[in-house]
């Protein structure tokens, strides 16, 4: 490939407020304080920013509101080095709330409504585009699919916990335009209907060529073209999961497009996400495309 690999990550994108070292979920008109808090770019801009600092030529393509949280959000991005041509700007931005406790977070949040993306995609897909990582959940995510599958460019599904989303046909209608499918455990067995999840694995690999499932302190399983591979966990101490499984697929997806070997991919993408778990905010632990040569040993500038 005589270009550097080029992605587009199409999703909404979000204002992160986290707060993390929560000894508990504060009560009814009761005040809980944090040991730590901060902001960062949320939702999809976790994706386009791992993969941006992985060295893939990425377009986010979402809406940002034209407040003044929006224009924090888009300075802190252009800061990143991501081009915000594609951006929609919106009435209103998005927030989201991460409580961190007990090893896990929860997330209250806000979404405007979203706007088509199907014409500034097509725009990027005629400029050229190696991959599109896409919000399964996007209102016109099929449109999308159907845009880059006409440009005979991949797929990649990316599955959030929306219980309503998951059992509903409009997902499995997605499955033929995709290469890659990411979920967790419990996404994988709602949407199959199993209570196994290797099962699970082996009907949503029927559907789609490249499904990868995490399993949080288990590890991640993936069957590839018919190859089932697990890799474990890296150790981490968990202070902001926010945005852990974006860190992932995004760092999987940066090796796939380098051909990198499977086995590399998995352990690059969950070294990438324990690295990220360490500090507060989805992307600001993620490593840089030299951090993860390094791990795996590879030469410098490697592919």
């Amino acid at each position: 490939m005589s270009r550097n690999p080029g992605a587009l990550v199409v999703g909404p994108t979000f204002v992160d407020i986290v707060m993390s070292e929560m000894s508990r979920l504060p009560a009814a008109g009761e005040e809980v304080h944090v040991g730590n808090a901060s902001w960062a770019p949320g939702g999809y801009a976790i994706s386009a920013i791992v993969l941006n600092r992985l060295g893939i030529s990425t377009q986010l393509v979402t809406d940002i509101g034209e407040d003044e949280l929006g224009a924090t959000l888009v300075s802190r991005l252009q800061r990143e080095g991501l081009s915000t041509d594609a951006v929609f700007r919106s009435d209103r931005t998005n927030i989201a709330v991460a409580l961190n406790w007990s090893g896990d977070r929860g997330i209250v949040s806000y979404t405007h409504p979203l706007t088509d993306p199907t014409e500034r995609v097509e725009s990027q897909l005629q400029d050229g585009c190696d991959l599109v990582l896409l919000s399964a959940r996007h209102p016109h995510a099929r449109s999308v699919a159907a845009a880059a599958f006409a440009h005979s460019v991949p797929v990649a599904l990316s599955l959030s916990w929306h219980p309503e989303f998951l059992v509903s046909p409009s997902l499995k209608q997605l499955f033929p335009y995709a290469r890659y499918l990411f979920c967790n455990v419990p996404e994988a067995l709602l949407v199959t209907g199993e209570t196994d999840f290797v099962r699970a694995l082996g009907i949503l690999g029927e559907a789609v060529p490249e499904v990868v499932v995490t399993r949080g302190a288990e590890g991640v399983a993936a069957l590839v073209d018919g190859e089932f591979i697990e890799v474990p966990a890296e150790p981490a101490i968990m202070v902001d999961a926010t945005g852990a499984g974006d860190v992932f697929a995004a760092t999987y997806l940066a090796c796939a497009l380098r051909a990198l070997d499977l086995r590399d991919r998995l352990s690059a993408a969950t070294w990438a996400a324990a690295q990220a778990v360490r500090k507060v905010g989805g992307s600001t632990g993620a490593p840089n495309w030299n951090d993860v040569t390094a791990h795996l040993g590879l030469r410098e500038g490697a592919k």
